[in-house]
């Protein structure tokens, strides 16, 4: 059956943007230079902690040093969205048949990319090519979903270095129902996350 689900998502961002997401809802990013993990869109985790942690991880990017909780809680803001979607509108990447499915798709159509400017420039040739196929609507999902795995510094449990994130990609606004500020952001949480930038 091909019911419409729930799924709620958290953002992170400066905290600038949160007023305009909340009222005005989000705007796709285009991706020009082909760089964004699953094209362009609006990127999402399933989780709030993952949200918080990006956050973290921009912020020591920008600013070159390990931030104390109110400085990031000040800088930057969690949005968590309530987005209504179709089964069949979701391609999980971490499904090996719907996997298989999109390396047939590009397979067929990869020799008319690979003199494309945009495939030639990209910096990540498979957003490139995700770029391209809905460019030209050869796809039509409305979110790309796929865990990837981060190596974290853990001290003593070395198995677990690679660390994994599920996140999303929306194509397609229409189906973010309701934005609202995470606000239940507290020190525990972000001292679990740092731990493993020292």
């Amino acid at each position: 059956m091909n019911e419409e689900k729930l799924i709620t998502g958290y953002h992170g961002t400066k905290r600038e943007n949160i007023d305009s997401i909340c009222k005005n809802n989000f705007s796709i990013s285009l991706d020009k230079e082909n760089k964004l993990f699953l094209g362009y869109g609006v990127y999402f985790f399933y989780s709030c902690e993952d949200a918080l942690d990006w956050n973290i991880k921009k912020f020591i990017e920008e600013f070159k040093y390990l931030p104390e909780y109110k400085i990031v809680i000040n800088k930057y803001g969690i949005i968590e969205s309530n987005i209504y979607v179709k089964e069949d509108d979701i391609l999980d990447l971490d499904n090996k048949e719907k996997l298989y499915r999109l390396e047939i798709l590009i397979k067929k159509f990869e020799g008319k990319f690979v003199t494309k400017p945009e495939y030639i420039r990209a910096k990540n040739k498979t957003s490139a090519i995700i770029n391209i196929l809905y460019n030209r609507k050869l796809m039509n999902k409305k979110i790309l979903s796929k865990t990837f795995f981060e190596q974290i510094k853990t001290k003593e449990l070395n198995s677990f270095k690679n660390y994994p994130r599920k996140m999303f990609c929306i194509k397609d606004t229409s189906i973010i129902n309701k934005n609202k500020e995470e606000k239940n952001i507290n020190n525990d949480l972000f001292d679990s996350i740092i731990y493993f930038y020292r």
